[in-house]
C-alpha cells in the first residue's frame, strides 16, 4: 500500500510550485487535478504578478494592499510576503523555472493596475498565468519524485476519527490521511493515502452564472474542508472583475484584463464619456470592488446591457496585437474590432478573497492537513484583493509550505490505514444528467442575482431558504445514485454556496467586496 509524502490536489501556481519544491527535496509527490493538468485559474490569468518596481519598497506594497483590502487585512501575512515574494519570483520562476516575462531594452518591464501606487506587475503580454503554469507543468512532469493523476477528482478527505473502523480513533484528534478520488474516465473510487495532504483547489467562481473562471471552479477542496470540520473565513468577499468581453446572447464571459486600464484604457459609456470619474477620484483605476459597483449601479441608471473600454491612449504607446495578443484574437474571433472600436465590457465574478483557515505555510487547524493559494485564507487579502497579488499569494504560500513539510517530516503507519474502507458505491444508478445540469444552472443564476455586485439582507434570506431546499434534495440524490462529476461539481457548491450566503448575511456592514444595501421598498 503506497503511502505518498505529499497529496497536492489543484495543478495551479500553488499546486505546482509545492509539487516541485518538496520533490527537490527527495519527498514522494502524489498530484492529482480533476482534469487536464493545465485547466486551472493560474492558465487563465493574464494581468501579471506582483514583483518589485523602480523606487518600490515592502512598505509601499503593504500599504497598497492595505488600502485595497481594508481594515481586514493580515497586516503581519501582507508584510511576509512583501519582503519574501519578490524574491521567490526572481530567483525561482525566473531563474529555476525560466518563466520569460516582457523585458524593454534588457530590462524588465513593469506595468500598473488598479489600486497600484506605482508599476511593479511582471507580465508576459497578457497571458502572464499561461506562461508561469506551462513553464511548471514542464518541469513538474518530467520530475521523477511526482506522480501526476489527471482527470482524477477528490471527493472527501480521508480522516481517522471518521473513517476508520478501528473506534479508538474517534477518541484521537482528527487528522487527514488522503482522499477517496474519483477516476473520471475509469468511473472508478479509489484511496490515496498521504502523510500530508494539501489542498490547492483554487476558487470559487463557477458558483456565480457570469465569471472569468473556468468551469473547473466549483470550491471543492473548501467543500471537502467544510464537511471534515475547517473552519472557513471572509467567504462574504468574493470579487467581481469589472471587465469582462460583453456578448450578447451568451453567458460566456472573457477576461478583459485590469492591465489594459493600467495602460491607460478608460471606462467609458456608449457614447464616449468616461463615467468613473463620478464615482472615485481613481476613475478607472479606482479598485476592482468600487469599479465593479459603479458600472452595476450606472448600467442599472442607464438601462444599457454594457459599458465599453476606450483603447485610445492605448493605442499611442502599443502595438495592441503584440502588447495583448490574446485580448486582440478573442475580440477578433468575435467581430469585435478593437483597432478601430471600444471593447464592450460588462462584471463577472472572479477571485475568492475567503476561504480555509491557513497560515502561511498552509497549516489549517487539521492535523496533516494544508491549504495554500485560493482556497486558503491567509488574511492577505482582507475585505478586497489587490491587483496581481494572487499569483504572488500562491507561489509563497507553496514555499512556505514546502518548507514546513520538509522539516517537519512525519510518518503514517500503514497499520492505521488497513482499517479505512473502501468505497462503497450505492446501488442506484447514474444520476440523471438534465436533473444535474437543471439544479447547477438553478444555483449559478440564484448565486448570481441575490449574492452578486450588490446585495441585501432580504435577498440573501431568500437564497438560504432556497439553499437548504436545493441542499437537502441534492443530499440525498448524492446518496442514492452513482457517481458522475458534475453530481460531485454540484454537491460542492451547494456546499459552498451556503457558506458564502450565511457569512454575506451575517456581516452587516459594507466592507470592501462585500456591498449590502440600506434595507428599502423593493430591496
Amino acid at each position: 500500500m503506497t503511502v505518498y509524502n505529499a497529496l497536492i490536489i489543484g495543478s495551479g501556481i500553488s499546486g505546482l510550485t509545492l509539487g516541485l519544491k518538496l520533490a527537490r527535496k527527495g519527498q514522494k509527490v502524489c498530484l492529482i487535478t480533476k482534469g487536464e493538468l493545465e485547466k486551472s485559474n493560474t492558465y487563465y490569468a493574464q494581468g501579471g504578478i506582483v514583483s518589485r518596481g523602480e523606487n518600490d519598497s515592502p512598505d509601499l506594497l503593504v500599504k497598497d494592499i492595505i488600502k485595497a483590502g481594508g481594515k481586514l487585512v493580515n497586516k503581519k501575512i501582507a508584510r511576509e510576503i512583501a519582503e519574501k515574494g519578490p524574491q521567490i519570483v526572481k530567483e525561482f520562476l525566473i531563474e529555476e523555472i525560466g518563466v520569460e516575462f516582457n523585458k524593454d531594452n534588457g530590462e524588465y518591464s513593469f506595468t500598473r493596475e488598479g489600486a497600484h501606487s506605482i508599476p511593479r506587475i511582471l507580465y508576459k503580454n497578457d497571458y502572464t498565468g499561461r506562461e508561469i503554469e506551462l513553464k511548471l507543468m514542464e518541469k513538474a512532469t518530467n520530475h521523477k519524485n511526482i506522480e501526476i493523476i489527471t482527470n482524477c477528482m477528490a471527493i472527501d478527505l480521508i480522516d481517522n476519527t471518521h473513517h476508520s473502523r478501528n473506534p479508538e480513533e474517534r477518541y484521537k484528534n482528527k487528522e487527514v490521511w488522503g482522499v477517496y478520488a474519483y477516476l473520471t474516465k475509469e468511473r472508478k473510487v479509489i484511496k490515496i493515502f498521504a502523510e500530508n495532504t494539501i489542498l490547492a483547489t483554487g476558487g470559487i467562481g463557477y458558483l456565480f452564472k457570469h465569471t472569468t473562471n473556468p468551469d473547473s471552479a466549483t470550491g471543492g477542496g473548501i467543500a471537502m474542508a467544510v464537511r471534515i470540520g475547517c473552519e472557513v473565513i471572509n467567504a462574504e468577499f468574493i470579487q467581481f472583475h469589472p471587465t469582462t468581453l460583453y456578448l450578447p446572447y451568451s453567458n460566456e464571459r472573457f477576461l478583459i484584463s485590469e492591465s489594459i486600464r493600467g495602460e491607460g484604457a478608460e471606462i467609458v459609456d456608449k457614447n464616449g464619456y468616461p463615467f468613473m470619474k463620478e464615482y472615485h477620484p481613481l476613475g478607472s483605476l479606482a479598485p476592482r470592488d468600487i469599479v465593479s459597483r459603479a458600472i452595476f449601479d450606472y448600467l442599472t441608471k442607464t438601462k444599457q446591457p454594457c459599458v465599453y473600454l476606450d483603447l485610445s491612449e492605448v493605442k499611442k504607446n502599443y502595438n495592441l496585437k503584440e502588447r495583448f495578443p490574446q485580448i486582440h484574437k478573442k475580440c477578433m474571433e468575435k467581430n469585435i474590432d478593437i483597432e478601430n472600436k471600444p471593447i464592450p465590457v460588462i462584471p463577472a465574478a472572479h477571485y475568492f478573497c475567503g476561504g480555509i483557515k491557513a497560515r502561511l505555510n498552509g497549516e489549517t487547524g487539521i492535523k496533516r492537513l494544508f491549504a495554500i493559494g485560493e482556497c486558503a485564507c491567509t488574511g492577505l487579502h482582507g475585505a478586497n484583493r489587490l491587483a496581481s497579488t494572487s499569483l504572488l499569494e500562491g507561489l509563497v504560500t507553496a514555499f512556505q509550505c514546502g518548507e514546513h513539510i520538509a522539516k517537519n517530516k512525519t510518518k503514517l503507519s500503514e497499520k492505521r490505514i488497513k482499517q479505512i474502507p473502501d468505497w462503497i458505491e450505492p446501488q442506484g444508478g447514474l444520476a440523471d444528467p438534465v436533473l444535474i445540469e437543471g439544479d447547477i444552472e438553478n444555483l449559478r443564476n440564484l448565486m448570481w442575482n441575490y449574492a452578486g455586485i450588490i446585495r441585501s439582507s432580504k435577498r440573501l434570506k431568500r437564497l438560504e431558504t432556497e439553499l437548504l431546499f436545493l441542499y437537502n434534495t441534492v443530499e440525498n440524490f448524492y446518496k442514492e445514485n452513482k457517481l458522475s462529476k458534475r453530481l460531485i461539481e454540484l454537491r460542492n457548491i451547494i456546499t459552498v454556496a451556503r457558506v458564502v450566503t450565511k457569512q454575506a448575511l451575517r456581516n452587516k456592514e459594507s466592507l470592501g467586496c462585500h456591498y449590502i444595501t440600506p434595507e428599502r421598498e423593493g430591496l
